[in-house]
């Protein structure tokens, strides 16, 4: 048995064809699509009908991530209309404005996906932890934090959210962080996803096996897209940080939040001030 994981698309069409044509080649027998389609991107409409043709013909299964609820949030009636907190979410309300006719679909992605493998043993995806699709796993947490946050423990678990793949063992469960296709932030600019690979080498035994894939995919189309769609120019200020992000591979955004947004929340700095400001501090 085989299993493609993916997540953290956020619009980045060709980074998504590429890792699509690569799962293809591998031709496994489901795919988990693990939250965060949309939202920081430039083509959000193209990923998500992409995606969603696949959970039509071939039964892919689709999560809701956080950025999907930041837009499915923007089209609520006590969204901001004005003023610094919705300088904060321009992102969203854009990628929203774009999505309409789909936020119902949305809004109906589950937030859970389980799945059995050949022996019954539970593998569980959740884009984040099972406190909420915010509270994200890290690699070097401590055992007891892990436990907290992914319990009951099942045979596998397979989280997202943070932008950095990697695996790890605790106890008997083996968890896996599929990474970003769109905007990883390792360093290294290639799209991310997981394999999984159901090994039965006896009878009456099995066990998985994780493997990282990294996938070149263009870059210089993907900034023709955030040029030439309108997100960097129509979305806000704060789009800056979020396409430095995806261009350097490095997470910046809560740097950013911690730095300056108590200041422009109260009105201190303007949004676009905060963003040169600590643009100009990113050492490349």
């Amino acid at each position: 048995m085989k299993i493609a994981v993916l997540s953290d698309i956020h619009g980045v069409l060709p980074a998504l064809q590429a890792v699509l044509a690569d799962v293809d080649a591998w031709q496994p027998d489901a795919v988990v699509v693990n939250g965060d389609i949309v939202n920081r991107g430039p083509s959000p409409l193209a990923c998500w009908q992409l995606l969603a043709e696949r959970q039509r013909i071939s039964g892919w299964h689709l999560l809701r991530g956080n950025h999907e609820d930041f837009v499915v949030n923007m089209t609520l009636p006590d969204a901001p209309q004005a003023g610094p907190q919705l300088e904060l979410q321009l992102s969203a309300r854009w990628t929203s404005e774009r999505l309409k006719g789909q936020i119902a679909a949305l809004q109906a992605l589950p937030a859970v996906v389980h799945l059995q493998d050949a022996q019954g043993g539970a593998l569980r995806f959740v884009h984040a932890s099972m406190a909420g699709n915010r509270d994200g796993l890290h690699r070097s947490a401590s055992n007891s934090k892990i436990r907290k946050q992914i319990e009951p423990l099942p045979g596998v678990f397979c989280t997202a959210h943070t932008h950095w793949a990697w695996t790890r063992t605790l106890d008997a469960t083996l968890i896996v962080n599929s990474g970003s296709v769109g905007t990883p932030f390792d360093g290294d600019e290639r799209a991310a996803y997981a394999q999984l690979t159901w090994r039965q080498p006896f009878a009456g035994g099995g066990s998985w096996r994780a493997q990282i894939v990294r996938v070149p995919y263009d870059r210089a189309q993907t900034q023709k897209d955030f040029e030439t769609s309108g997100y960097l120019h129509e979305s806000g200020a704060l789009t800056a940080v979020l396409h430095t992000e995806w261009r350097l591979a490095r997470s910046l955004w809560p740097a950013w939040l911690a730095r300056y947004e108590a200041d422009v929340l109260a009105g201190k700095i303007s949004a676009a001030q905060a963003a040169a400001h600590f643009l100009d501090s990113v050492a490349e």
